[in-house]
């Protein structure tokens, strides 16, 4: 199993790559995006271990931490589009309501399943 210092080189090595990359024209902007959500989703998971370390249970501390932070995004999102500082015309919103519903589904039948 590789060591952490072995895996942050490897992933300081896929980004050195995809920096030349894109620099050399090879790699267009539109996979850009979805580069940037994975690193914050590995950003936020790196904060949840963090959090975790030293807990008597680190899985469930790192998991109530990405749910917290899940939460507490959504009720920016809710309370910023209510009071108008976040516009209505941006053409994620479909994704992101047909996203919120497939969440509030599958909560629902898995927290259902479970008590």
């Amino acid at each position: 199993m590789p060591s952490v210092p072995d895996e942050l080189a490897r992933l300081r090595i896929i980004l050195s790559d995809l920096e030349e990359r894109l620099e050399a024209g090879e790699v267009s902007a539109e996979g850009l995006p979805e580069f940037k959500s994975t690193v914050d989703d590995i950003r936020l998971r790196v904060w949840a271990l963090l959090t975790a370390v030293g807990a008597d249970e680190p899985r469930a501390t790192a998991e109530r931490f990405r749910l917290r932070r899940a939460a507490e995004l959504f009720r920016g999102l809710a309370h910023e589009l209510a009071s108008g500082h976040l516009g209505t015309d941006h053409p994620e919103w479909p994704e992101v309501q047909q996203t919120a519903v497939q969440l509030s589904a599958t909560i629902a039948e898995h927290v259902g399943r479970a008590a």
